[in-house]
């Protein structure tokens, strides 16, 4: 396996051990959309949003653990994130960091709550891009789950998607509502139709 050294990366401010360790995880050899190029379009969609340090700290730990099995992963990713930070954080900031690991488990932050509303958006802007790179997408998460049959991975998706549609917003930001949301549903619709 190829080592990424994180150099495209923005660090957030985090130790170097600190990145080194999340950078290990995120290159964990089951992962494939969950890798390296999901942290670096998110930390993207994150300088787009205006997102905070807290925030990219948060989003560098939200998949620490990923064996696509949730909630799980996400209470495991703060276990982690509790781990490395202690001591590079304040109490407050580490609960925020934690809170916002958190939001990404459903993607539904509050009304008032900007900074879960950049992280949800910036962890689900891979829902927007171009078709070809969003097919792409969905070959990454098909190969991380290689246990399941094609008949048990379409019924999980079309679930997957169906509620992803049925949903009246799927981003919280107001530039995610404008430059995202469209270009969104247009995706997950065409995937549904063909998952149908």
């Amino acid at each position: 396996m190829v080592t990424y050294d994180g150099s495209n990366l923005d660090a957030a401010g985090l130790p170097d051990s600190v990145q080194h360790r999340l950078l290990e995880l995120w290159q964990e050899p089951h992962r494939d959309y969950h890798g390296v190029t999901h942290l670096e379009s998110g930390l993207a969609a994150l300088d787009t949003l205006g997102g905070t340090q807290l925030e990219k700290i948060a989003f560098w730990c939200h998949d620490a653990v990923h064996t696509n099995t949730s909630p799980d992963d996400e209470h495991a990713s703060v276990d982690i994130a509790e781990q490395l930070l202690w001591g590079n954080l304040t109490d407050s900031e580490l609960d925020e960091v934690t809170r916002l690991i958190l939001i990404t488990i459903n993607h539904r932050p509050d009304a008032q709550d900007a900074a879960g509303a950049r992280v949800s958006d910036a962890d689900l802007v891979g829902l927007a891009l171009d078709w070809d790179a969003y097919e792409e997408n969905i070959e990454g998460i098909r190969v991380e789950l290689p246990e399941l049959s094609g008949r048990a991975w379409r019924a999980r998706r079309r679930k997957q998607v169906e509620g992803l549609v049925a949903r009246p917003q799927i981003f919280f930001t107001d530039y995610g509502r404008e430059h995202w949301e469209d270009r969104a549903r247009v995706n997950l619709l065409r995937e549904l139709d063909d998952l149908r």
